[in-house]
């Protein structure tokens, strides 16, 4: 079965966030751990935000040369359950990160949590959100909808 362009694309596309995930996520916890400086932790983010643009303008030049774009009702379809997946995601991820902000602030000695924690949590809610709808398109896909 060949895959169409949009499926290749949520193919890269997920591959390309979770390989700059894997280097981004620990290097921001370290920095607001042990060193906590907002400095470090933009620059971290700038590289991972510029590594991924590189990663996937490499990947759709490829695919875009191999295969043409050939959209359909279809491909709006599954993108538009997809988003919907990932809404319920972020949704999810950000009512959970209020509650943690809350406890955070009320069960445990009235300190507010690390605000670059909770950037970087911020930063994880939307890759999570993200990654639920790339997985999602590429499930639509593989299940013929």
């Amino acid at each position: 079965m060949d895959l169409t362009f949009q499926e290749k694309s949520a193919w890269g596309l997920l591959a390309g966030i979770l390989v700059v995930s894997a280097f981004y996520f620990p290097a921001a916890l370290n920095i607001v751990e042990y060193a906590g400086n907002p400095v470090a932790l933009t620059a971290v983010s700038v590289v991972g935000v510029v590594a991924l643009i590189i990663i996937e303008a490499v990947y759709h030049a490829v695919i875009a040369i191999t295969s043409g774009d050939e959209s359909d009702e279809r491909d709006a379809l599954i993108d538009l359950k997809a988003e919907r997946n990932g809404g319920y995601v972020l949704g999810i991820s950000l009512f959970c990160l209020v509650g943690y902000i809350i406890t955070q602030s009320t069960l445990f000695g009235g300190s507010d949590p690390n605000a670059l924690l909770i950037a970087v949590y911020i930063i994880a809610a939307i890759t999570a959100a993200e990654v639920a709808k790339l997985a999602s398109q590429i499930w639509y896909y593989r299940a013929g909808i």
